[in-house]
């Protein structure tokens, strides 16, 4: 899978361009002060109230399928379920290593099936780098990353592969059409914090009833 082989591509860099973190970096808390889990499934949820819930995919533009990952303006609805893992051998997750994050159950139309849930950053669009699912064409080659941004929260960051290229602040945009969508911005970030899913769901798609 293209998920797998940008991270293979990323741990044979590291080697050689000291991208990891040292083993001092602080590890990321949840809401409950419980140390975020490699592979645990979080809501991604903003630090300052009235600035909107969870976050949930979208189909916007000429997209059949929600495929671009937006922010809920419902601060009651605390969106999908993420999943935030690392290739790392570790079992807790701490600022600056090197993630994978992904949407965990989701309901999609049929035709929309199967879609992995991978997060990705598409580049080229009128919005400018925009995190969107996997599925989508033209994925910019890096990871994401966590670090500290507020005394309650962090911020999200994306990290592109390329030679010489910096990483970005993952912040909100409003579209035209009101959606709230994550796009790859300059030091405006939205600043979150995770909360602990007591449940977790296979990584997978829910269908839902009906015709399309």
């Amino acid at each position: 899978m293209k998920s797998s082989t940008l991270f293979a591509l990323f741990l044979l860099s590291a080697i050689f361009t000291s991208y990891l973190p040292s083993a001092t970096a602080d590890v990321v808390l949840d809401t409950d002060g419980g140390v975020l889990q490699n592979g645990g499934q979080y809501s991604v949820l903003p630090v300052m109230r009235g600035s909107g819930g969870g976050l949930v995919v979208r189909a916007t533009g000429n997209e059949r399928c929600p495929l671009t990952v937006a922010q809920t303006r419902n601060e009651l609805d605390k969106g999908i379920g993420t999943i935030i893992s690392s290739p790392l051998r570790v079992a807790v997750i701490a600022e600056g290593h090197p993630l994978s994050i992904s949407f965990g159950f989701f309901p999609v139309m049929p035709s929309c099936i199967p879609l992995t849930g991978d997060w990705g950053i598409v580049d080229g669009l009128p919005e400018g780098p925009a995190v969107k699912l996997a599925e989508y064409k033209n994925i910019v080659d890096g990871w994401f990353k966590i670090e500290k941004a507020h005394p309650l929260g962090y911020k999200l960051l994306f990290c592109p592969l390329l030679e010489g290229s910096t990483c970005g602040d993952i912040g909100i945009q409003t579209d035209d059409d009101g959606i709230r969508r994550l796009v790859v911005t300059k030091n405006n970030p939205l600043l979150v914090q995770f909360q602990k899913i007591g449940w977790i769901l296979t990584k997978n798609n829910l269908l839902l009833p009906g015709s399309e």
